[in-house]
């Protein structure tokens, strides 16, 4: 039995015995070469994808893990319409008001959606393909403003993966607490989640929610908000909700 086949092995047991992950319902894709592991198709959702992304980078002879997976939309859209829609909720973002925006169309063309004169970033999206990934490219002038563009992102219904490319000019240093604060506008930016009893903490990036939540569906938003930032490898979902449903 090859190596590579030993490692994909090695990797669809991880993946079953993930409880985040269920590959009965949404088989994932495994491909190994040499020490590079290959996962695609489609999730539940956001922290099943991160979860799977995560399980399979821990596993002994994994180098590297390329994600190609996909989170179930909660609305079906086409391409043009996802790209419609995150460039809206882009541009209705106060905090980007001073970012150049850019769209990307299927043909390739180009259109300036923004141009203030004292812009500071230059955010360029796209929507790839029937799979309707958006990417954003260019650059933001803070670790905030770029995980900002990216949770808008995942927040339009359509979206089912986003790659966030954008460079960070003036570079930062990433740490917990600049974690913790995207975390926390998350959370404020979401009307679904009410945040009022909600205590925040990071540690190696990992986010613990604990605290009351009015709901069982609430609690689920508030932990797939944490795992939307860029940067989050785990989240501790300690949420008490008064209604459990």
């Amino acid at each position: 039995m090859s190596e590579n086949h030993e490692l994909e092995k090695a990797v669809r047991a991880a993946l079953e015995a993930e409880p985040a992950v269920n590959v009965h319902r949404t088989p994932i894709e495994v491909k190994a070469e040499a020490s590079l592991v290959t996962l695609s198709g489609q999730v539940e959702n956001i922290a099943a994808k991160r979860k799977a992304v995560l399980v399979t980078a821990a596993i002994p002879g994994v180098r590297e893990v390329l994600d190609r997976l996909g989170v179930e939309p909660a609305e079906e859209m086409g391409e043009d319409e996802v790209l419609q829609q995150v460039r809206d909720a882009l541009l209705q973002e106060s905090a980007l008001d001073n970012h150049k925006l850019v769209t990307v169309n299927r043909k390739a063309e180009t259109r300036v959606e923004r141009d203030p004169v004292d812009a500071v970033g230059e955010i360029m999206l796209r929507v790839e393909g029937p799979g309707r990934r958006v990417v954003l490219g260019g650059s933001a002038n803070s670790l905030s403003h770029r995980r900002l563009a990216g949770l808008l992102a995942w927040w339009v219904a359509g979206s089912t993966d986003v790659v966030n490319d954008l460079a960070v000019q003036p570079a930062e240093e990433d740490n917990d607490g600049e974690i913790l604060d995207a975390v926390e506008m998350a959370l404020e930016k979401d009307h679904a989640v009410d945040t009022s009893d909600i205590t925040l903490g990071c540690k190696d990036a990992v986010v613990t929610l604990s605290g009351g939540i009015p709901s069982g569906r609430q609690k689920f938003l508030a932990e797939s908000d944490a795992w939307y930032i860029d940067g989050v490898r785990g989240v501790i979902n300690e949420l008490v909700p008064v209604d459990p449903a």
